[in-house]
């Protein structure tokens, strides 16, 4: 499941065009879009030179406002300005937000876009790489075992899981796994999910079993 991103600035002409066209290059299994919330309508010529002098430059890359990418299910929205932070539109459903804010390099030397590069390329790259994979912690308790889901993960992706474990239409936990639980309860809501399992359940056994489960490693 490719996971889609929205880096916003306020011109969308320098850090988040560079931003987007360093995130479609370096990662794999994301796509990156940008736009601004007064974007100026063109992309400055030194983001366009250092793109190309890397490697990174597509034609489609342009300024634009945020009513072109409608209908796009973003996963992660990133602003690189403080103005875009503050400004930062309302979503119709709950989206994750992180703001990683740049020293704009407009109007300065080709030298500024060069380290604004380096730095969205050492710095916001591997953020978004980590808000992007959910993450997964299993806890033994007095009860059996925890596990917390966080980072790009639905409550109803995690309820599935339960749904199939019941249903027996998974493979991920051995019949010997199953037998051992008593309940199975999920509590939290998107990006923050907890699947609380009762009975006298080891630890390892249910790492295992999240290994195998195809519904929460296929994307």
């Amino acid at each position: 499941m490719n996971k889609k991103v929205l880096i916003l600035c306020t011109g969308n002409s320098c850090r988040s065009i560079i931003a987007e066209a360093l995130i479609n290059r370096e990662l794999d299994g994301i796509s990156a879009f940008s736009s601004g919330v007064k974007p100026s309508g063109k992309v400055n010529p030194n983001a366009k030179k250092v793109l190309e002098e890397n490697g990174a430059w597509r034609d489609e890359y342009h300024s634009k406002t945020l009513d072109t990418l409608e209908g796009i299910d973003f996963d992660l929205v990133v602003t690189v300005c403080d103005h875009a932070k503050e400004t930062c539109p309302i979503f119709p459903k709950q989206i994750k937000k992180m703001h990683l804010g740049f020293e704009d390099p407009d109007g300065k030397s080709y030298d500024a876009f060069e380290a604004t590069f380096k730095e969205i390329k050492e710095i916001l790259l591997p953020k978004v790489k980590t808000a992007l994979q959910m993450q997964k912690n299993v806890f033994k308790t007095d009860s059996g075992v925890k596990i917390a889901f966080t980072g790009v993960v639905a409550k109803q992706q995690i309820v599935k899981m339960v749904e199939n474990c019941v249903t027996g239409s998974c493979e991920c936990m051995t019949d010997e796994t199953k037998k051992k639980i008593i309940d199975m309860q999920v509590v939290g809501e998107d990006g923050a999910v907890e699947l609380n399992l009762t009975g006298d359940v080891a630890k390892e056994e249910i790492e295992a079993a999240l290994a195998r489960s195809k519904i929460i490693n296929r994307g």
